[in-house]
């Protein structure tokens, strides 16, 4: 194969590279996104939790 890839790799032979900056910056959309995708779950899960 030629060009920039390299072929499917079986996941055994994947590599994960952490190369972020610490602590990882987060800035108002991000937390805009996890406030909208898990702001309901997290209600949900503190709810059920009050005795």
């Amino acid at each position: 194969m030629t060009g920039p890839h390299r072929g499917v790799q079986k996941p055994e032979e994947w590599t994960v590279v952490d190369d972020l900056p610490r602590p990882v910056p987060v800035g108002r959309a991000e937390l805009e996104v996890l406030e909208m995708y898990l702001g309901p779950a997290l209600d949900d899960l503190l709810r059920a939790l009050k005795p």
